[in-house]
């Protein structure tokens, strides 16, 4: 994966800007938690055929570790704590200069726009590639709480929402189908089926988000996990520890 992610990163808006958007990845710690690289992907046709205005995205993320005995994610496994679980970063840069993705001219949050970027990711780009259609998939949210003018990363004014989140376990009774998914969480491990295929589960979600002007761009950093304590240590160790500026 990651020599076949270093052509995704050339072709990103992010490099095209020079733009560094740094999130460490699952080396930075000791535990068997994250997968060891973070991953890049352009939605950007995509994701503007589903907002119908012309923007680019590019999304980072990382799910949880592969086990190489089991050739398997517990991405997977129900009984993880990283089960459909991921961490990561987007970046939505308008085609029309004068619209702020996600906000007003007065830096008022549309959580509606702003929470179809990871509706869009879930349904449209990783339930898909497991095997379930965007029409069959679940995404539904309850935001907990919103808060304001958070300082984080080394800047102001991000905006922090917290939300209970029920969405689709990728497990599956795996066919002979061969899902592009597969290439990266690879296959379902069978003993973790169990007789529901994409049963829909309860994640807690957090996600960051700010715009930039310096770079006529919305940033959001994000965790989906099954519990707290997972979402909480994600943040502190991880996430946390982003950063975004000019190459040099």
């Amino acid at each position: 994966m990651p020599i076949y992610d270093l052509g995704v990163v050339k072709d990103s808006t992010l490099h095209q800007k020079d733009i560094r958007f740094h999130i460490p990845d699952g080396r930075q710690t000791r535990e068997k938690d994250w997968y060891p690289y973070m991953l890049h992907h352009n939605g950007s046709e995509a994701f503007s055929q589903y907002i119908g205005k012309n923007v680019s995205l590019d999304i980072l993320y990382s799910f949880g570790h592969f086990d190489f005995w089991k050739g398997s994610s517990s991405f997977y496994d129900l009984d993880s704590p990283y089960c459909g679980a991921f961490y990561g970063g987007y970046a939505v840069f308008p085609q029309d200069p004068q619209w702020r993705y996600g906000f007003d001219q007065n830096g008022f949050p549309s959580i509606d726009e702003l929470s179809k970027v990871p509706i869009f990711d879930q349904l449209h780009l990783v339930l898909p590639s497991v095997g379930l259609t965007a029409d069959q998939g679940v995404f539904r949210y309850q935001t907990k709480d919103i808060q304001f003018h958070q300082s984080y990363i080394g800047y102001t004014d991000w905006v922090k929402v917290d939300a209970d989140i029920q969405t689709n376990a990728p497990i599956h009774q795996r066919d002979h189908a061969d899902f592009p998914g597969y290439y990266q969480y690879g296959f379902p491990y069978p003993a973790w089926f169990r007789d529901v295929s994409y049963p829909v589960i309860n994640l807690k979600g957090r996600t960051y988000a700010r715009y930039f002007e310096e770079y006529n761009g919305t940033f959001f950093l994000y965790i989906m996990a099954t519990n707290e304590d997972t979402l909480e240590k994600c943040d502190q160790q991880l996430l946390s520890a982003s950063s975004i500026s000019y190459k040099k």
